[in-house]
């Protein structure tokens, strides 16, 4: 469920260049927090294995 949560967050992120500028080099707990203010739940360390699966599939 909290990949849900992060896919819906990247989404609602993407729909308003605003919100992206607003996260835009926000430190990881601080982005975790904010979306969570705007009822997208997941934790930091689910955010960090994400990132972590991205960069090993995409071989960044």
């Amino acid at each position: 469920m909290s990949q849900e949560a992060i896919d819906r967050f990247l989404l609602w992120l993407q729909a308003d260049k605003d919100r992206l500028l607003l996260v835009g080099g926000m430190p990881v707990k601080e982005l975790v927090a904010h979306a969570a203010a705007q009822g997208f739940v997941f934790t930091v360390e689910e955010l960090k294995a994400r990132q972590a699966l991205v960069h090993l599939v995409e071989g960044t």
